[in-house]
C-alpha cells in the first residue's frame, strides 16, 4: 500500500487533499504575472495537526511556487501556526507535498497525531483597570 493510502486509512478525515489551481494554471499566472497578486495558496494537503500549502507568491518581479508548513499546537485546536517555509522545489502533486512532508516531520521530530510542543505558561495580561488600581 503507498503512503498517501496509508495514511488516509490511518487518518480518515484527518487526511484531506484540496487543489484550487490546475498545473496549466499555475504556469499561465507565472507566465504573464499580474502586477497586483497575493499570495494564493494552489493546493494544500492537511495530515492530522500539519498541514502544507502549495503557495504562489511574488518574489524578484515573478512569481514563484513554494511551500508553507503549518502545525498545531494541539491535535484539536483549530488555529495553525506557521513552522517552515522550506526551498524546496514545490509541486501541486499529493504525493510530492506528502513527500515534503514526511521529511519535515521526520527532520524535527513531529508527529502527524501528537502534539510535540512543550507548553509553555506565560504571564498574564492584566486588565487596564487592574494596571491602575495596582499603581495606587
Amino acid at each position: 500500500m503507498n503512503r498517501v493510502k496509508k495514511l488516509k486509512c490511518t487518518l480518515g478525515s484527518e487526511y484531506a487533499y484540496q487543489r484550487f489551481m490546475s498545473d496549466r494554471e499555475v504556469s499561465r499566472l507565472r507566465r504573464q504575472t499580474p502586477q497586483h497578486m497575493e499570495d494564493t495558496v494552489a493546493a494544500s494537503l492537511t495530515v492530522g495537526c500539519i498541514k502544507i500549502n502549495a503557495v504562489l507568491f511574488q518574489a524578484d518581479c515573478s512569481l514563484r511556487l513554494g511551500y508553507d508548513v503549518y502545525v498545531k499546537d494541539s491535535p484539536g485546536s483549530s488555529e495553525w501556526i506557521c513552522f517552515d517555509s522550506p526551498s524546496t522545489p514545490a509541486s501541486l502533486k499529493e504525493s510530492d507535498m506528502l513527500a515534503v512532508l514526511d521529511r519535515i516531520v521526520s527532520e524535527n521530530g513531529l508527529s502527524y497525531t501528537e502534539c510535540c510542543f512543550e507548553k509553555l505558561d506565560g504571564r498574564q495580561v492584566k486588565p487596564y483597570e487592574k494596571l491602575l488600581e495596582d499603581r495606587k
